[in-house]
């Protein structure tokens, strides 16, 4: 049974610096490099990130149908930033800690515990950073809405609490300090169903962003969102607060299906007159759209790369700081 760490195939090691070239050079996301004075920061649902498959090729008797290729392949994307947040960690966390193993000691991690019950989904959200180019802060925490809070929003809004709680994690990169909250709304039937949960975040991180502000810290909040589409319900209670998405990637797709849904976002406040509530100095942004540039020889339909690699494209921000 190969390991991670084994000498891939040829043709593994080929596809993979085509894609290493594609992310680097020749890519339509046109990734800045890494920089003295620069950041990246990026956010990626990785559909069921858990167990793996111990072979170079799946086959179709084999589940889960992400194989030592397609980690390979998510891994090389991960590189191209230097802290990401991951959604859909799974219980089993074999995929994690194989690519922890291929990035080397110059990365690490930090995540939730399991969230249980069924709107959970047995899953966790978790960190991946580049510890040669950020480093914790201290901070890690997980959110939970005041009462209070909840009451005004409606008397039986968000009657639980969030069904995958949000995660926030402190981070530094030279003198600035910023505080990355990231989180996975829950589905439901419909649009509606995601309203509260979106409007008590936005809501009590506001008052958290101007206190953040106060200590010269920033927040950023990224995640999915599960946004269907602009100025739907669940966009305009996401930000309604004054929570601000930068044009560059407001409208971009996030799923690797032909459905045009805004699902993925990264975003931070703006205060009235329109002055940024952080510290970093935005630049660009985009995704990584890695349809034909993974497993491309395989020819899987969109619905099989999805399970090998995922729904989503990852969403990244460039900041100077």
């Amino acid at each position: 049974m190969p390991l991670i760490t084994d000498k891939p195939p040829q043709n593994v090691i080929d596809e993979i610096k085509k894609l290493r070239n594609y992310l680097d050079t020749d890519n339509d996301a046109k990734i800045p490099k890494k920089q003295d004075d620069n950041i990246l920061i990026a956010t990626w649902n990785i559909r069921a990130f858990g167990n793996l498959t111990k072979k170079w090729e799946a086959t179709s008797n084999d589940s889960p149908k992400r194989d030592l290729h397609s980690l390979l392949c998510i891994i090389e994307i991960i590189k191209s930033f230097d802290v990401i947040a991951v959604q859909e960690v799974k219980n089993n966390i074999k995929c994690l800690r194989d690519t922890l193993r291929i990035l080397g000691e110059e990365w690490s991690f930090i995540m939730t515990d399991v969230t249980k019950g069924d709107a959970g989904n047995g899953e966790r959200l978790a960190f991946i950073f580049n510890t040669k180019r950020v480093k914790l802060s201290g901070l890690a925490c997980e959110i939970v809405i005041p009462r209070e809070q909840l009451l005004k929003i409606a008397p039986d809004a968000l009657d639980r609490q969030f069904a995958r709680t949000p995660y926030a994690v402190g981070f530094k990169r030279k003198d600035k300090t910023f505080v990355l909250l990231t989180l996975h709304v829950l589905y439901g039937d419909d649009t509606a169903d995601r309203v509260p949960e979106l409007k008590a975040i936005a809501d009590w991180m506001y008052d958290w962003a101007k206190q953040l502000k106060r200590w010269k810290q920033s927040l950023i909040i990224l995640g999915d969102f599960n946004i269907e589409r602009k100025n739907d319900e669940a966009y305009k209670a996401f930000v309604s607060n004054g929570l601000h998405i930068p044009e560059e990637i407001r409208d971009l797709p996030s799923t690797i299906f032909k459905e045009l849904k805004l699902y993925d976002q990264i975003a931070w406040y703006k205060n009235k007159s329109g002055k940024s509530q952080i510290n970093l100095d935005f630049q660009t942004g985009g995704i990584i759209d890695f349809r034909g540039h993974v497993l491309a020889e395989r020819d899987y339909s969109l619905s099989k790369l999805s399970f090998r690699i995922s729904d989503h494209f990852p969403l990244w921000c460039e900041f100077k700081v």
